[in-house]
């Protein structure tokens, strides 16, 4: 077989703004700048990129675009590594299979390969690029390019940690701590900076320093070359970092407010990271609450779905009161930020890049980090001083484990009921709340309920109920039943429920008696299952209701006799309302 010619990775010429995506801000400033050429790709293959990149993340976050960036570098290692990409020619349904083959076979960090979700997120980002191109473009695109879908089958991310709510309450208690003492230093500054003469409880050299930092750097702490003092000479009072908290709000501290938040809100970290200076509103009907406002990103950051909770400023750490603290420790920093940043909340002075910016993810992740090794340092201490009032210390976290940890807490204290979860993280759609609650606690709550639940309708069709104990007309429900059970509560493990609830209808201890009655209930049954169909969510309702419905019109129904459903449709009239289903 001839051998396949070298390809030539020579770009081809062709004016640099062709390979070179810029994003602006709302300001028209260079926010993001891209540079396609540096990734070796051909030159029609780079600008078909370049091109799509642009148009189709117009709209997107930087992480979104960065993210997009590090996916085509990946991809240009493949075409380099497997020489597979020597033009616009080469983009086939072929080339897709054998960069998932690729995908395949790239060792992970622990040797097992890539997991499924990675290995679709960066094939996605192509797909993305390619189907912008064919709708935009078309003319560059000169062979067929298609991708499979679902690729990967059964890719689902495990879910994340859930931190009880003991955890989630020492997160906050070690928070409040370090909150309390950055507003202590930045108001003990405060008062320094107000007067020229001494401040009662503070000594005469940390005020000199203190008013020499903020005089340089015009309330902001500057280069420690521009500083008229030595760095040992400033490290007698705690160096150069501890003073800039007098002045303003430190990356120390910061994420201690940003926690506080994150656990009040229950909001997403990034859009969180992102509130504005003007987040808060009036209540409408309590003097006494603050309402929050902030953007959620969604439909690929072109569309911001509004989140709101409000908050009674009357708690002394509510968040509209850690927010006036912040609005006041970043008073400074907001006016030597970038423009487009200056409204923006969670700001810091960068050592590395020497201007104000907006906190990074990666940088508030690191920060987090530290905060829990003082956390626990001052648990310890602690736990040494009063072992009989012992605290556990703080897990290893990330920013986000808190919003599904905060919705799996209000789920558990409303005995399950997902609609309160969904209102908390303001959720569109409840399958999307649903993967957020899924776990232990959440499954062990959904079958107690729904032991509840049978126990009271199987009382109900036997006619024990008496008419306080009858099932409430909006009691939530798995699965309606017209049949008696054998055993339900002793079930087939001693003192806890049935293993098999949920699924009564394929149960061994199944007895349906051969009358008027039950029959009204089973086609009262299968109304209500026919009429949940029209309501709830499609994917929902075949994966819970399906089976008990096919079973109860395809098993059981055929097994009474004709003559009984006249009977049985007269009393299905008398009978009371079944749970709603949900």
């Amino acid at each position: 077989m001839a051998r396949r010619a070298p390809i030539n990775r020579r770009m081809v010429t062709r004016e640099a703004s062709d390979t070179i995506v810029l994003f602006r801000d709302a300001w028209g400033e260079v926010d993001k700048r891209f540079d396609l050429g540096r990734l070796g790709l051909p030159g029609d293959v780079t600008v078909l990129l370049a091109e799509a990149f642009r148009g189709h993340h117009a709209g997107s976050s930087p992480d979104t675009q960065r993210g997009c960036y590090r996916a085509l570098r990946l991809f240009a290692t493949f075409a380099r590594e497997e020489d597979a990409v020597a033009g616009a020619a080469d983009l086939t349904s072929t080339l897709v299979g054998r960069y998932m083959d690729w995908l395949n076979r790239q060792p992970g960090p622990d040797g097992k390969g890539w997991t499924a979700p990675s290995k679709a997120n960066a094939l996605a980002v192509l797909r993305y690029l390619v189907d912008w191109t064919k709708r935009h473009a078309p003319d560059r695109l000169p062979s067929r390019i298609d991708f499979p879908y679902n690729p990967w089958p059964n890719r689902s991310p495990t879910p994340r940690p859930k931190l009880s709510e003991a955890v989630l309450k020492s997160i906050l208690q070690a928070a409040y701590e370090e909150i309390d003492e950055a507003w202590d230093r930045f108001e003990t500054g405060q008062r320094i900076l107000a007067t020229r003469g001494a401040v009662p409880g503070v000594d005469a050299r940390t005020c000199r320093f203190v008013r020499t930092i903020a005089r340089v750097g015009n309330g902001v702490v500057t280069a420690a070359s521009k500083v008229p003092y030595g760095v040992s000479t400033l490290s007698t009072r705690g160096g150069l970092r501890h003073l800039s908290g007098y002045l303003h709000l430190t990356l120390e501290y910061l994420p201690a407010f940003f926690l506080g938040l994150a656990v009040q809100t229950a909001g997403n970290p990034d859009p969180l990271r992102r509130l504005r200076r003007d987040c808060q509103s009036s209540h409408p009907l309590d003097e006494h609450r603050v309402m929050i406002d902030w953007g959620k990103p969604r439909a690929g950051a072109k569309v911001k779905r509004a989140q709101r909770r409000s908050f009674d400023r009357r708690r002394p750490y509510a968040a509209p009161n850690l927010i006036d603290r912040l609005i006041a420790m970043t008073a400074t920093l907001a006016s030597q930020a970038r423009v487009q940043e200056r409204d923006l909340l969670f700001l810091m002075k960068s050592e590395k890049l020497g201007t104000v910016r907006l906190v990074s993810m990666s940088t508030l992740g690191k920060g987090i980090k530290k905060f829990i090794d003082r956390a626990n340092d001052r648990i310890a201490i602690w736990n040494r001083a009063a072992p009989e009032r012992w605290r556990e210390p703080l897990p290893d976290f990330a920013a986000a484990f808190l919003r599904g940890s905060a919705a799996t807490q209000v789920y558990t204290a409303s005995q399950g009921d997902l609609i309160a979860a969904q209102a908390l993280l303001n959720h569109a759609r409840i399958d999307t709340t649903e993967r957020y609650v899924r776990g232990p606690e959440a499954a062990r709550i959904q079958a107690e309920t729904i032991a509840r639940a049978q126990a009271l309708m199987i009382g109900w069709v036997m006619g024990e109920n008496t008419v306080s104990q009858a099932p409430p007309a909006a009691m939530p429900a798995s699965v309606p039943f017209g049949h008696d059970c054998l055993n339900l509560l002793g079930g087939d493990r001693q003192g806890r429920p049935c293993s098999r609830l949920g699924a009564c209808l394929r149960c061994p201890g199944l007895v349906i008696p051969l009358d008027a009655e039950h029959l009204a209930r089973i086609l009262q049954a299968i109304a209500v299952l026919e009429e949940a169909r029209t309501r709830i969510d499609p994917t929902r309702w075949a994966l819970i209701y399906a089976e008990s419905h096919r079973i109860l019109t395809g098993d059981i129904l055929p097994d009474f006799p004709g003559e009984l459903h006249d009977a049985a449709r007269a009393i299905m009239a008398g009978l009371p309302a079944l749970p709603v289903l949900e």
